[in-house]
């Protein structure tokens, strides 16, 4: 399994997506794992809240080709967020 490495946006737009969630929930994940990070980002892809949602999208969007495809290899299945449109491009790793 591959460490993954997230841009200083999308650790931000994480803690966002976790504080939303827990404020929603009462269920707490630690992100300072990588097994915390891949249950939050599992349980908020399927979460219907307005807010959860809205910090879901912005983390995706922090998100570059290369981590999408490593979180879908650990398993995590992304969605695209609710904003998408064909215009919006996916990030390219750098």
């Amino acid at each position: 399994m591959t460490r993954l490495i997230f841009s200083q946006a999308a650790i931000f737009r994480m803690q966002q997506l976790a504080s939303s969630y827990f404020h929603k929930t009462g269920v707490r994940h630690r992100i300072s794992t990588d097994d915390g990070m891949m249950e939050l980002l599992k349980e908020t892809a399927l979460c219907g809240e307005k807010e959860v949602r809205r910090c879901y999208d912005a983390f995706v969007m922090e998100l570059n080709k290369r981590q999408i495809d490593e979180l879908s290899v650990q398993g995590v299945k992304l969605r695209l967020p609710t904003q998408f449109t064909l215009a919006t491009p996916i990030r390219q790793a750098g």
